[in-house]
Formats: C-alpha cells, structure tokens, sequence
C-alpha cells in the first residue's frame, strides 16, 4: 500500500492537476503531473468505468498501479503531483510490464531524479 504521504486525495487537487497538468501518454498508460508546493510528490491514479465495466478490475488496476510506483518510489522527483489514467488494454498487462510502462512514463515527462540526487535518498 502505498503511504498516505504521497496520495493525492481531494478533488480539487485531482481537477487542478488534469485542468493544468501536462501530459505523457504510452499505449496503454497515461500520466498528467503538474508542480505542487510540497517536499513530497503526490500520486493519484484514474480508472475510467467507461473502458473497465467490473469495479472489481478497475480496483485490481489500481492496486498493480500502486505497486509498481512504489518500486519505483525512491527514483521520483519530489514536489509533484502526478495521475496515472489506465487506458483499455491495461488489464492485460503483467506486473513486470506495468512497472516497465510506469519507469517508461517517468522518463518520458522527465520525473526521474538524476543520480546526484538518489545518493541523498
């Protein structure tokens, strides 16, 4: 499970974040991140009902979603917020693949600290 810390929660922060947010998009993944005023980045992830019918799966995305940022918690940038929305064909992905496509992501919108920076993690 992935820390209270870097959840984003509110509905403000989720309608900030997508109204100005830019956005990185592979073909089962997208992200929108956008700066926030805190020393933590913030993670919030979006499961459309309209691509995944059963609440059952769209949960089941959202819990390999968390898992697999949260390998790869230690290499974010901090004071962002970011939302991963899962694109149809997602349910088909193997963990391994999903934590790739995230890492993908990451580097994609350049949220990915240099190596100077992890050596203060």
């Amino acid at each position: 499970m992935l820390s209270r810390l870097y959840r984003l929660k509110k509905r403000n922060d989720f309608s900030r974040l997508l109204e100005n947010g830019k956005a990185k998009t592979t073909r089962f993944l997208s992200i929108k991140f956008i700066d926030n005023d805190q020393k933590t980045s913030r993670f919030g992830f979006l499961v459309g009902k309209k691509a995944f019918k059963k609440a059952s799966l769209r949960n089941k995305i959202k819990r390999r979603l968390r898992e697999a940022l949260k390998e790869n918690l230690s290499l974010i940038e901090p004071g962002k917020d970011v939302a991963f929305l899962a694109r149809a064909g997602f349910e088909d992905r193997s963990a391994r693949e999903s934590s790739e496509e995230i890492l993908c992501l990451l580097k994609m919108a350049n949220l990915i600290r240099n190596n100077k920076d992890r050596s203060n993690v």
